[in-house]
């Protein structure tokens, strides 16, 4: 080996990769993107979360009824296609920290995002309706018209129009217009009706039946009576007054509106067969009134009941005018029916 050889260092090529410092700093990149794609996405699932699509149509309105959870109405609201999940709008009250719900009907359209609708339901007002009862109506026909007319359940409202033995309030649901909310309480409703028949209740109401030896309730089913019996305001005095004379005389009643009330008629008649119908409303079977009132009387009828005159008239029939007539004896009563229900006039 020649010296020259022996003394020239060996050189050496540098080894491939990065230095500690370039391998911090490209981490350092990587978290970053990272980051910022994670800061993306959670946008983009928050935007997502917190977007409704519109609803239209006869469908854009929810309903939220007693004992409703925000866990069903946010279910319900997925359902009608509004949010992205079926736990949307529950995720975001308790992120608001949203209170109780409130009963009713609210309209949906034009609401756009989760906010508008979250203010919707906390603040918004719910739909109201109003419903008018006719006088004459049954507790079952009033639970029928609530439901078709207001969205509240008839079942709802049969269960709350009862007393504390479970008998139902027919007769003290005071017939009258009312503002309801859709969808709203039931109970509440019945309250409603309840102390509107409270308020115009006639004063002297109780003095009277005692009078005629009745009860409060004794009167209340002849005012329901003469709500059924007479079309006008004028002859209810005279009806209720015929009804007085036959239950002081122990006569029977011989009512078709009583019968009415368990047993519905073909074009208002009943067959021979069907007037021995066994049931305590068959007042041509039974003597006296009626287990309880056929209808909820209007305030014309129960002040009729309340302060009929004094009378001689046994017998009375509607005319095919609607007016009633009225009649002493058996006698005039069937040439009554001869001359008004016969071909007369």
């Amino acid at each position: 080996m020649d010296e020259d050889t022996q003394n020239t260092p060996e050189v050496t090529e540098p080894t491939p990769g990065r230095s500690p410092r370039g391998v911090r700093i490209g981490a350092t990149r990587l978290v970053g993107v990272l980051l910022i794609l994670m800061i993306i996405a959670g946008a983009v699932a928050w935007l997502r979360f917190i977007h409704t699509v519109p609803v239209e149509g006869p469908s854009a309105y929810i309903d939220v009824r007693p004992g409703d959870s925000v866990t069903t109405l946010s279910q319900r609201v997925f359902a009608l296609g509004m949010t992205s999940s079926p736990q949307a709008l529950r995720w975001y009250w308790r992120l608001k920290r949203g209170g109780s719900l409130r009963e009713g009907r609210y309209v949906l359209k034009g609401v756009g995002d989760m906010e508008a609708l979250y203010q919707l339901l906390v603040v918004g007002p719910p739909l109201t309706v109003r419903v008018t009862f006719p006088e004459g109506y049954t507790v079952q026909q009033m639970a029928i018209r609530l439901q078709e007319q207001a969205g509240i359940s008839a079942a709802e409202f049969l269960k709350a129009a009862r007393d504390d033995r479970g008998k139902l309030l027919e007769g003290r649901l005071f017939p009258d217009t009312y503002d309801c909310l859709y969808a709203g309480d039931a109970g509440e409703v019945v309250a409603r009706m309840l102390g509107r028949f409270a308020d115009v209740l006639p004063s002297d109401w109780a003095a009277q039946a005692a009078k005629r030896s009745l009860t409060g309730d004794q009167l209340l089913r002849v005012a329901s009576i003469v709500e059924r019996e007479a079309k006008y305001d004028a002859d209810r005095p005279l009806v209720a007054s015929a009804i007085f004379n036959r239950l002081a005389k122990k006569m029977l009643l011989q009512l078709d509106t009583t019968l009415g009330y368990v047993l519905p008629s073909q074009g208002g008649f009943y067959t021979y067969a069907e007037l021995k119908y066994k049931s305590p409303y068959n007042t041509y079977l039974h003597a006296g009134l009626p287990p309880t009132p056929i209808c909820n009387p209007g305030l014309a009828s129960m002040n009729a009941a309340t302060h009929a005159p004094a009378s001689t008239y046994y017998y009375f029939l509607a005319k095919p005018d609607g007016h009633c007539v009225f009649a002493r004896t058996y006698a005039e009563h069937t040439r009554n029916i001869q001359l008004y229900l016969a071909g007369g006039h």
